[in-house]
C-alpha cells in the first residue's frame, strides 16, 4: 500500500503544472527585434508598433542589448485601457463610415464625410477614437445626439453611465 501511494505521488509530480511563466506569456513586454521586425511599423526614430492594430500593445521602443536588439513595451496596463476597451470603432471602407460600439453593442454608424474625416484617414480613427470616447463625455453626448430620440433613450436605459 505504501508503494502505491509513492507511485501515485511520483505520477502527480510528473504532471504538475508550472504557472510561474504564465504571466510573462500573457503579458509579454519584450520581444527579440529580429523575430518580429516584419510585423512592425515605425512611428518615430526608435518607436514602433505592431501593424495588426492590437490595442493592448500600442507603442514599443527598440533597445539594444549585448545579445541583439529588442523591442520593449512603453505602455502600462491600467484603468484607462480598460475603459477605452469598452468602446470599439470599426471601419466600413466601401461606405466610408465608422461603426461605433459600446460593450459590444452597436451604437451608431457615422459617415466619414459628416465627421469631416477624409477617407484616406479612416484607417487611423480606430487607434484613437475609443480612448477619446472613454475620456470625453462631451464627445459621447455628441455621438448620442446622432441617434433618434427613441434609440438614444434605449441606449441610455441600457447604459446609464453614458449620461
Amino acid at each position: 500500500m505504501i508503494e502505491r501511494v509513492l507511485f501515485m505521488g511520483d505520477t502527480m509530480q510528473k504532471f504538475a503544472v508550472d504557472y510561474s511563466g504564465l504571466a510573462d506569456q500573457l503579458t509579454k513586454r519584450a520581444y527579440k527585434f529580429s523575430d518580429v521586425k516584419d510585423q512592425l511599423e515605425t512611428v518615430a526614430f526608435d518607436i514602433v508598433r505592431f501593424k495588426d492594430n492590437d490595442k493592448s500593445t500600442d507603442l514599443w521602443q527598440v533597445q539594444s542589448a549585448d545579445d541583439g536588439e529588442y523591442i520593449v513595451a512603453l505602455y502600462q496596463p491600467d484603468e484607462e485601457q480598460k475603459t477605452a476597451s469598452l468602446w470599439d470603432v470599426s471601419i466600413n471602407k466601401v461606405a466610408g463610415s465608422l461603426d461605433i460600439t459600446y460593450k459590444g453593442d452597436p451604437i451608431v454608424r457615422l459617415a466619414s464625410s459628416k465627421l469631416g474625416i477624409a477617407r484616406s484617414e479612416l484607417d487611423k480613427v480606430p487607434s484613437y477614437l475609443p480612448a477619446k470616447l472613454a475620456d470625453n463625455k462631451k464627445l459621447v453626448k455628441a455621438l448620442l445626439s446622432e441617434l433618434t430620440p427613441t434609440a438614444k433613450q434605449e441606449v441610455l436605459n441600457k447604459y446609464p453611465e453614458l449620461v
